[in-house]
């Protein structure tokens, strides 16, 4: 007994003292105040900016995407830059391109073809120009710190056809724009300049801006875009600037363009091209969606009652896909619920605009979905990308190295919100992919950097296995705490980027709770979780229900209790159950009934061994 009481303690001393190991590269942000420890931005918080004037003409008969883009580029950083990187995402379909998605024969090709770069009005000779993949880098430069660089870009490429990823032609008249233009990438505290390449899996790491974009298309399209339509009475007749204005400012939903509408080709006014104009502050990026045929439902909601603030939503896709006509109602749901339910922060942009795509994918202020047929994906689908907008882009997280804090955190949202949105549909919520990845050599922690995740272990790593985690601390500190600290999170961090720890650091904060005992658990460990009832004793009315921790993991404890008499009652305890280290966990209980079996786990518990989840009465008497 004296022994077992020590070696309680000892576990008890190491949990107590549990620290987040810190990379080497993060060190030096905490040494110069650029991050605090307590997940806050330090007192010499930097990062570097860039203001984007885009004018782009798109022919969706050849695909040809042919723009010019100015760019004011701000040095915020302490250093003085010898190189400008820039990202060019269309490269991905450039044929000697490095990807690791397949591509069709018919959609390789040049990629993007630069006509002219100017650097504070100097011509910038091709042989300071070196492009490997989807990064270009400008040699030769010298930009100071405090300063501000003019940057002048002529370009032009071909928009894929086949191969559809985030981006790319939907069908004859309905075209996904996104990542079109030449931008500078992101210069950091932790890693310099970004120069992950854009291999097709990974996502975007981009840095905020004021952007102004000029569209100019055939005369028959309409574009949805990014930012607030500056001259609606330019490219579209009375009626349409009528019932846009009507939708901004009404709860219900109202049909902008229809069926008829299209038929009678009288929606934008008269003209063989038309240029739409879009306006959009502090954003990272910025992509446009047009087409020929597409309805169009809009509708608004009031996502801040003190400020009066409404957000219009916005729903465009085929006619013919009648699946799709829930999505206004669900993309509105999801918008009121994160401004009222979780996490309660007001809607952030003017707008959210669901086009149908060929990906289920989020861009600022844009979704391009899928027209899913099952009514469940519907719902969680546009939840999911919906909710993107408060990660990554009000808070920008890097997804390229980071992945599983935004898409966790709206995976989780998949769950969270799908009974508040559309209870009529049935919600059978399945996590086997992290059951049957975890603990596998090709298994990683969720904190592995994306671009090394591979095989079954990268959904789960990157989506479901954080999504959980993050469940289980919202169990333990209580659906209000666990918002209000995620508010505290995002109102540190909207505007800038956070690294994961200060996402962690922040959240002990923010719910004044130490988690890191969890966080070092579930996300930087190889974990395994397998609970298991070890073993039930009964003493006249009181039962002893003994749970055993096998696997590496923590998740909380839920029983469902049967009795012989038909009842059943269930029981939980959350995850902190585990938290001083122990393996085994005790559950003393009163009951006049005598228990016929005892099933351990629920829908959103972890568990690689379930054969050890159930006891019944028989097998022990």
């Amino acid at each position: 007994m004296f022994r077992i009481t020590i070696l309680v303690f000892a576990s008890l001393q190491c949990f107590a003292q549990t620290q987040l190991p810190i990379a080497t590269n993060f060190k030096n942000s905490y040494l110069t105040h650029v991050r605090a420890m307590n997940g806050l931005p330090g007192k010499n918080y930097w990062q570097n900016r860039a203001n984007y004037s885009i004018r782009v003409r798109f022919s969706p008969d050849t695909r040809q995407v042919s723009g010019h883009v100015d760019i004011e580029y701000l040095n915020d950083s302490p250093d003085t830059l010898s190189k400008i990187i820039f990202k060019l995402y269309p490269n991905l379909y450039k044929t000697e391109s490095v990807r690791t998605k397949p591509i069709s024969k018919e959609d390789l090709g040049n990629g993007v073809e630069i006509d002219s770069i100017f650097i504070n009005g100097r011509f910038v000779n091709s042989s300071a120009i070196s492009i490997r993949g989807t990064n270009m880098t400008l040699g030769g430069v010298t930009v100071l710190p405090q300063t501000k660089t003019s940057i002048k870009v002529k370009y032009s490429y071909i928009l894929n056809q086949g191969s559809f990823i985030r981006t790319g032609q939907v069908d004859d008249g309905a075209f996904v724009v996104a990542y079109f233009f030449p931008r500078v990438t992101v210069y950091d505290d932790i890693d310099g300049w970004n120069e992950y390449p854009y291999t097709g899996f990974d996502e975007f790491y981009n840095d905020y801006g004021n952007f102004h974009v000029e569209i100019t298309v055939p005369g028959d399209y309409q574009v949805w875009c990014t930012g607030n339509l500056a001259n609606a009475n330019d490219v579209l007749n009375e009626k349409y600037v009528q019932l846009i204005q009507t939708a901004s400012n009404s709860e219900r939903i109202v049909d902008v363009i229809t069926k008829d509408d299209i038929s009678s080709k009288d929606i934008c006014r008269k003209g063989k091209h038309h240029t739409w104009i879009f306006d959009a502050a502090n954003v990272q990026d910025v992509a446009f969606m047009t087409s020929n045929h597409y309805i169009w439902k809009s509708s608004s909601v009031l996502v801040d009652s003190v400020a009066n603030k409404r957000v219009r939503v916005d729903a465009v896709y085929n006619p013919d896909h009648v699946q799709y006509d829930s999505v206004i109602k669900y993309a509105r749901g999801t918008v009121s619920s994160m401004s009222y339910i979780f996490p309660k922060i007001p809607f952030p942009y003017p707008h959210i605009t669901i086009f149908e795509g060929l990906d289920a994918m989020e861009y600022p202020m844009m979704v391009n979905n899928l027209p899913f047929e099952d009514p469940q994906q519907i719902v969680e689908f546009t939840a999911h990308e919906v909710f993107h907008t408060l990660f990554p882009f009000y808070v920008g997280t890097n997804e390229t190295k980071y992945s599983f804090l935004d898409e966790g955190l709206a995976t989780l949202s998949e769950f969270t919100l799908h009974p508040i949105i559309a209870p009529e549909v049935p919600m059978h919520y399945d996590i086997s992919d992290v059951n049957q990845t975890a603990g596998t050599d090709y298994d990683n922690p969720v904190v592995t950097l994306t671009p090394q995740l591979h095989r079954k272990s990268r959904f789960s790593n990157k989506d479901l296995k954080p999504a959980l985690g993050f469940h289980y601390v919202k169990e333990m500190l209580g659906d209000e705490k666990f918002s209000e600290a995620l508010r505290f999170f995002i109102d540190n961090w909207k505007g800038k980027h956070p690294s994961p720890y200060d996402f962690f650091n922040c959240l002990n904060t923010g719910s004044r709770t130490d988690l890191n005992w969890f966080w070092n658990d579930w996300f930087f460990s190889k974990i395994s979780p397998d609970l298991a009832i070890k073993s039930v004793s009964k003493k006249r009315h009181n039962y002893i229900i003994t749970i055993q921790k096998i696997g590496i993991g923590m998740v909380p404890i839920h029983l469902t209790i049967f009795f012989e008499d038909g009842t059943q009652q269930s029981y939980k305890n959350d995850i902190s159950c585990w938290s001083k280290g122990n393996d085994v966990y005790t559950i003393k209980m009163r009951s006049n009934g005598s228990i016929k079996k005892i099933a351990l786990g629920n829908d959103f518990d972890v568990d690689i061994d379930k054969s050890n989840n159930v006891w019944t009465e028989t097998r022990e008497n």
